[in-house]
């Protein structure tokens, strides 16, 4: 407290002078004075009369250069830097800044060296600053989760807290997506984790939560499949909650696992072939490739469970999705703002889809075809195949399909093929495509109403409305009683 009272009482004693060099030194004082009595100091050190840097430093015994005494002296505290970088706090790729890119900002922009310990103080006053703190916020979560289901009708929001009001799960999942979802979707949800960040520990955020309470979404479909990772707990939330789904595994994480597990490239290879392939024959072929390279890997695959990764083996269709590639997008997305409150985060979600409900519906409407543009683009490259195929009626319906000594046959009317892609998919193989092409049918008959344009419009047509402002909330006075 000596040298800011010391510096202050400088400043007053010389009048009409400048100010330049006295602020540094009470900026250097931060650290020995006390932050806010020295952020008080500086707003007030910057509205008095200035004095000449050159002037006053003469006045003083000290015979260093003035630059010298800048550079070793310039000093900021955790409030300084964060008035600093609040308003770069969202960069522009959408990530939040990190405790490295605010010790590089304030080297490069003010010359001041900071510590990765003071960087990660101004970062979380700044973030507590603008987005608030995880206690404040969670006391709103049940009201923003009521908001939340009055602008979209249909959503569901679950809080579960603990005996001692500790957050155990927070549930939500929109009126839009649920709508869409029994409407027009495949019945297959993917399922992936990620850690959220902050100082409550770390807790694991799940695209599809275990549902638990009489409000959950109840899902009556017999052909409900679901695709995740090994996590047992995913596992043991889907065999509670849904018991009479399918539960298989990504085939990209599956093949990651023998990688390390077995240390052979081959081998990984040989199971990705037996677990992308349609064909009996062809699964019983690699297998037994399999077998001879690595008898350890071949057990580990059949005790793991041939319906869990095998395609051919699957009791219910997968519609060519075999990873979790679409629950991994999301987690990308949040990525930078896992170490949000709660209530941002679900906001951040919940802002996010709108965004893609809206951009989504726009581009479905502006398509050309009858075909999604992604369809249609796996039509156009099967056409390139059957340019080189022999197809030989057997009735109207009925079609050997040959090429390069290979035979298949097309029924157009049960939509199968021998190939199984055309029954497993729902979308025409091309040994089918050269069928209807005999036949002179729109290939559009031969695909599922999953794969349609119209089906695609119809799926994001419902908006997602934001939630306004806390300060406009009307909320039932005991809505916060229900969750804690």
């Amino acid at each position: 407290m000596i040298i800011l009272l010391l510096t202050l009482t400088l400043v007053n004693n010389v009048g009409g002078q400048d100010m330049g060099f006295v602020v540094k030194v009470t900026e250097f004082a931060i650290n020995v004075a006390g932050e806010n009595f020295a952020a008080v100091a500086a707003e007030e050190l910057d509205g008095a009369r200035r004095m000449s840097e050159h002037h006053f430093f003469n006045s003083l015994s000290c015979g260093c250069p003035l630059e010298e005494v800048h550079r070793r002296h310039r000093q900021a505290s955790a409030v300084i830097i964060e008035k600093v970088i609040a308003p770069r706090l969202q960069q522009h790729d959408g990530r939040l800044m990190r405790p490295k890119d605010i010790i590089a900002d304030m080297k490069t922009m003010h010359g001041i060296q900071v510590m990765y310990s003071k960087a990660h103080d101004a970062l979380q006053y700044a973030l507590s600053l603008t987005y608030g703190t995880h206690e404040e916020i969670f006391k709103l979560l049940p009201f923003f989760a009521y908001v939340l289901e009055q602008q979209n009708p249909s959503t569901i929001t679950d809080l579960q807290c603990a005996n001692d009001d500790t957050f155990l799960y927070f549930f939500l999942s929109l009126g839009s997506s649920i709508r869409g979802f029994r409407r027009c979707m495949r019945p297959m949800i993917t399922v992936d984790g990620t850690h959220l960040k902050g100082r409550f520990g770390v807790q694991c955020l799940l695209q599809l939560h275990k549902m638990e309470t009489n409000r959950c979404i109840q899902l009556l479909l017999d052909d409900l499949v679901f695709i995740s990772n090994r996590y047992s707990s995913i596992k043991a939330g889907i065999s509670k909650v849904f018991p009479y789904a399918t539960h298989t595994i990504c085939y990209w994480h599956f093949g990651e696992n023998m990688k390390k597990r077995f240390h052979r490239k081959d081998v990984a290879d040989i199971m990705d072939s037996a677990t992308r392939t349609y064909s009996e024959f062809n699964y019983n072929m690699h297998m037994e490739e399999l077998h001879r390279l690595h008898k350890g890997a071949f057990d580990y695959a059949i005790d793991v469970g041939l319906h869990k990764w095998s395609r051919v083996h699957c009791p219910q269709r997968r519609y060519r999705l075999m990873t979790t590639n679409v629950a991994e997008c999301i987690n990308s997305c949040l990525k930078f703002v896992r170490q949000l409150p709660m209530m941002t985060l679900a906001e951040f979600i919940r802002n996010i889809l709108q965004k893609w409900f809206h951009d989504r519906h726009a581009a479905a409407r502006s398509m050309r075809h009858q075909l999604t543009d992604a369809a249609h683009l796996v039509i156009l490259k099967c056409v390139e195949k059957f340019n080189y195929m022999t197809v030989n009626p057997v009735d109207w319906n009925i079609f050997s399909i040959k090429l390069k000594g290979n035979q298949w046959t097309v029924n157009l009317h049960l939509k199968t093929c021998t190939c199984n892609k055309f029954q497993m998919d729902h979308f025409p193989c091309s040994h089918a495509l050269a069928a209807a092409r005999e036949q002179n049918l729109d290939f559009t008959s031969l695909c599922a109403d999953y794969y349609k344009k119209k089906t695609l419009i119809d799926a994001y047509s419902v908006p997602i409305i934001p939630v306004s402002h806390p300060s406009s909330w009307v909320v039932p006075s005991d809505i916060a009683s229900r969750w804690f």
